[in-house]
């Protein structure tokens, strides 16, 4: 006998599986970070054709399995249309789900970089303005998640020297990943952030993200 879960969490990736199926990847507040096939989902008429494309926020049914889960059904709670249809904003989106994919793992539950990679999420689609700039977005991100990770030291003992920088350091730790995208930082502390999490990003990864080498080949 076969157990049935539901998850609730975002496709971080898709690939082709013969003819009409799919291999899908998802990160999920519940499980972590999940495999499954996906049969029929290619074909045009399938239920499960939109709720399997990356950036899909969606509620999960699965069906476990001897080396894998079988995705019987997709419930989507956002699509993300907006970051889809802006080519810079969706690599920036792919970026945010690569690297919540990259600390990842089977089994151990990742509500905090669920909640993390929704907010990134919505606030980018709506990143129209100078202030929230989807770099900014992505420099908060990167802080967030370095601190759901247990990376991310308080601000005081980060080596920063700008005190609005230490200070956007211990509010990203204490705030909710839901409620972190909600202040602005001088010039300066931006560019002691960004030189931080440049070194954290060495640091602690191994992996070439695909989507910020096309981001920094536009810089």
């Amino acid at each position: 006998m076969t157990d049935e879960i539901t998850a609730t969490g975002v496709v971080i990736s898709t690939m082709p599986i013969g003819e009409f199926d799919k291999r899908v990847v998802m990160l999920t507040g519940e499980y972590g970070k999940i495999h499954a096939f996906a049969r029929g989902a290619r074909r045009p008429t399938s239920p499960m054709l939109a709720g399997t494309e990356p950036l899909t926020f969606a509620k999960f049914k699965l069906r476990s399995g001897k080396n894998a889960y079988s995705l019987l059904g997709v419930e989507i709670a956002d699509y993300f249309e907006d970051v889809r249809e802006d080519f810079d904003k969706l690599m920036y989106g792919l970026y945010f789900l690569e690297l919540a994919s990259f600390f990842g793992r089977e089994n151990l539950g990742a509500p905090g970089e669920v909640k993390l990679v929704y907010a990134a999420l919505k606030k980018l689609a709506k990143a129209d303005n100078e202030d929230f700039t989807p770099d900014f977005i992505r420099l908060v991100y990167e802080l967030k998640l370095f601190n759901i990770e247990g990376f991310l030291p308080q601000g005081k003992d980060a080596g920063l020297s700008v005190p609005a920088a230490v200070y956007a350091v211990d509010y990203v730790e204490r705030t909710d990943p839901l409620a972190v995208f909600s202040f602005t930082l001088a010039d300066d502390a931006v560019r002691e952030l960004r030189g931080l999490c440049n070194s954290y990003l060495k640091k602690y990864t191994d992996n070439n993200f695909k989507s910020l080498e096309m981001l920094n080949a536009k810089v």
